[in-house]
């Protein structure tokens, strides 16, 4: 594997002295197939994209997570690499790889300033063609925030009921879940309540997408704050998460955001949770109390096992089962988490498709539209590369209707 990287970081040297000089010269870079992305171009693109196109980028990553499950890319994409400085500065190399593109993504935290403070991550995502040739370079962060969001618009399609949404968190991740709540479903949601400590970055966040639904789907869907640091918040949460339809958890804590005791009885309309902020086994953001319900005897199906127990969906099961706090602090078991790719191949019957009887089918997707629903997102490397790649075919041809 050091070989590997050794080699990786030769490629991506001549690449990047290749792709600096052709930035001073556009031409020369035009002529050579090479796109150059920054983010603001990036976010240009995927801000306007029409319903339709959104959802054929959700479909991407579909595809890309069923891939990674059954259909055999899992054994292909290289283990991703840390590297920690001294300074404080810490560096992820993440490489990717299918059939027609070769890639990387490079994520720098820097090292802290001489006030302690921390710049925000940066990022580059190198793509090459299935022969090495060099065809994008793309600035990671947009990219980052709209796949990881993505992701679980998966499970948030099926839902039947998405009236009442709170998110926890405030920053590009809670953003770009807005923002594609209201592209997908718009029309459905009644309000978002951002639970945060940080009041002033929720009144920018609001600002924000109150403007861009204002120029562009015009919903009636309301936007609302519960402050976590004032004495009434347990109270205000309790009240909001009584009768909520979606959990969306986007924060790097490590304690939990909310109680199993919030969530509405057992006889009421039970949510989706999902959760994306955790990544290290001591950081947490679902309380175990969440996930030993979500997988009580009676509390859902299982899809795979056909069990009348609920399930826990991960995107990477055995990922997510060493290094997420909640499945490791939970002590759950392997049996009880099913990778989201597997339920998308046998919704549309590539697997076990010969005993999907109507009843089994009907149990499915009971569960996944209207039961307790927890998904525990850790990210899949590939969809950094599938979704970067839709994002290079989609500028292009935008550029050829100019």
């Amino acid at each position: 594997m050091l070989s590997f990287h050794r080699l990786l970081r030769y490629h991506l040297t001549r690449h990047f002295s290749q792709l600096f000089f052709n930035t001073l010269n556009p031409k020369m870079a035009e002529m050579s197939g090479i796109q150059i992305l920054d983010n603001a171009t990036i976010h240009d693109l995927l801000i306007n994209l029409s319903n339709n196109e959104t959802i054929e980028f959700r479909q991407v990553i579909e595809r890309t997570l069923e891939e990674f499950s059954v259909g055999g890319e899992r054994q292909y994409q290289p283990t991703p690499t840390v590297t920690n400085r001294p300074n404080g500065q810490n560096t992820l190399f993440r490489p990717f790889t299918s059939d027609s593109n070769i890639g990387a993504k490079i994520t720098v935290e820097p090292a802290p300033g001489l006030d302690g403070k921390k710049d925000p991550l940066h990022g580059v995502i190198v793509l090459c063609d299935g022969k090495g040739n060099p065809k994008g370079l793309l600035s990671s962060e947009e990219v980052t925030g709209y796949r990881t969001s993505m992701n679980v618009m998966v499970p948030f399609s099926w839902r039947r009921h998405v009236e009442n949404i709170v998110i926890f968190g405030s920053g590009m991740q809670a953003l770009w879940h807005t923002r594609l709540i209201l592209m997908l479903r718009g029309s459905e949601v009644r309000t978002i309540t951002y639970a945060s400590p940080n009041r002033h970055q929720v009144e920018l966040l609001i600002a924000t997408v109150s403007a861009e639904n204002s120029a562009r789907w015009k919903l009636q869907c309301r936007f609302e704050f519960i402050d976590n640091t004032t004495s009434d918040f347990e109270e205000n949460l309790g009240h909001r998460l009584s009768d909520v339809n979606c959990i969306f958890c986007t924060t790097p804590s490590k304690r939990p955001l909310f109680l199993a005791s919030h969530l509405p009885d057992k006889g009421a309309r039970q949510p989706l949770i999902c959760a994306i902020g955790s990544w290290q086994p001591d950081m947490i953001e679902l309380d175990p109390s969440v996930l030993r319900l979500a997988v009580a005897p009676g509390a859902g199906y299982n899809p795979i096992t056909r069990e009348e127990k609920g399930v826990i969906f991960v995107d990477d099961r055995e990922f997510a089962l060493q290094s997420s706090g909640e499945l490791v602090q939970s002590h759950t078991d392997a049996a009880d988490v099913i990778e989201l790719g597997q339920i998308i191949a046998l919704r549309c019957g590539k697997i076990s498709s010969d005993s999907m009887t109507h009843s089994r089918a009907q149990k499915i997707d009971n569960f996944i539209s209207e039961g307790l629903v927890v998904y525990k997102s850790i990210g899949v490397s590939l969809t950094d590369l599938t979704l970067s790649d839709a994002i290079l075919k989609a500028v292009r041809q935008r550029q050829q209707k100019l």
